[in-house]
């Protein structure tokens, strides 16, 4: 399993689109001591994975991964309605970004999206939305755990 290889292929996506201020891996951004000119921040967290032997092929066969990681999106503007308009559109850009890509070259494309979001309660001059994405990928063998730092 290689997760933080799929986290650190969507840190890389988000930074990519010029749209962030800042992307993390972890923490949210009190734990960082985020400034307030920090406008559009994303935060990447492991959420949960489940693996299956879909194929009944006892220890030598493949499983496949199923990961969720909570992708947590911070606007700030003094304005609530532009405030508002800018979480939703740092929503749209995670989707633009990362929905169906094969991301760090093993995820598969058709279950690589973007699943739900809640938005939280404001807190002027902020508005968060914690996104869950899930992606799928296959591992080899029951055995064949990428064990590189």
């Amino acid at each position: 399993m290689r997760d933080r290889d799929v986290r650190n292929a969507m840190q890389a996506a988000l930074a990519a689109t010029g749209a962030f201020d800042a992307v993390w891996l972890w923490g949210l951004p009190e734990a960082h001591g985020s400034g307030a000119s920090r406008l559009a921040i994303a935060t990447i967290e492991p959420v949960s994975s489940v693996q299956d032997d879909r194929w009944d092929s006892a220890a030598t066969g493949s499983l496949v991964v199923t990961s969720q990681v909570a992708i947590t999106l911070l606007a700030r503007h003094e304005d609530p309605q532009t405030r508002d308009e800018n979480a939703e559109l740092l929503l749209d850009v995670v989707a633009n970004a990362l929905n169906g890509q094969a991301l760090a070259g093993f995820t598969i494309p058709e279950l690589t999206r973007l699943a739900s979001w809640r938005w939280s309660p404001p807190a002027a001059p902020e508005r968060r939305v914690e996104a869950i994405f899930g992606y799928q990928y296959i591992v080899d063998s029951w055995n064949s755990y990428d064990l590189t730092p």
